[in-house]
């Protein structure tokens, strides 16, 4: 639930199927809302990302590195489902999406198991510039996806850590040496 609480705020603070450039939520995933006790389905792009800078002060230091964070993204968009009982989603589901995730031009970061919790950070590189990210947390009961599209600089976003709600260490480099197959798992 903690990096749920992280990629909603994600959303919010660094403030239908298409995501960052190419990638798709499959119907199957859009499908899983019915199952699901709880659904949360946030789409912000253009005016609306403009409109939720808005709120953000120039004057308060991290909401100021949030404003100018958002200020350069194409979207956020964020799927989050809560089920009832355990095996309400599977392994297939979440894939699907990964799938997608192929190098190049994305790279995982992050890859962390815990029991019954599986979280993964991508990458997309364009031009040696980060281009967007997607965080998929699968747990035994909820499934979150989480796509941020646009540049975004690690470093400022990590910068932002222990601000907001947001976790302090947030990787600033890609990981090296992963291979094609590494990063789709």
């Amino acid at each position: 639930m903690k990096k749920m609480t992280f990629a909603v705020l994600c959303a919010l603070i660094v403030p239908a199927g298409a995501f960052a450039q190419g990638i798709t939520i499959p119907d199957r995933i859009e499908k899983l809302a019915a199952k699901a006790r709880e659904s949360t389905n946030i789409s912000l792009d253009g005016p609306l990302l403009q409109l939720a800078g808005m709120f953000l002060s120039s004057s308060d230091k991290d909401q100021k590195v949030a404003k100018d964070v958002i200020s350069k993204l194409r979207g956020i968009y964020v799927r989050h489902l809560e089920f009832e009982n355990d095996g309400e989603y599977s392994e297939a589901d979440v894939d699907a999406i990964r799938s997608q995730l192929k190098s190049p031009p994305w790279t995982r970061v992050v890859d962390s198991r815990e029991k019954n919790e599986h979280s993964q950070i991508f990458v997309r590189q364009d031009k040696g510039v980060f281009a967007g990210i997607v965080i998929l947390s699968a747990e035994k009961r909820e499934l979150s996806i989480v796509t941020i599209d646009g540049p975004i600089d690690l470093k400022q976003l990590s910068n932002l850590g222990g601000s907001f709600g947001i976790p302090s260490g947030l990787p600033t480099e890609p990981q090296r040496g992963g291979s094609a197959k590494d990063s789709a798992e």
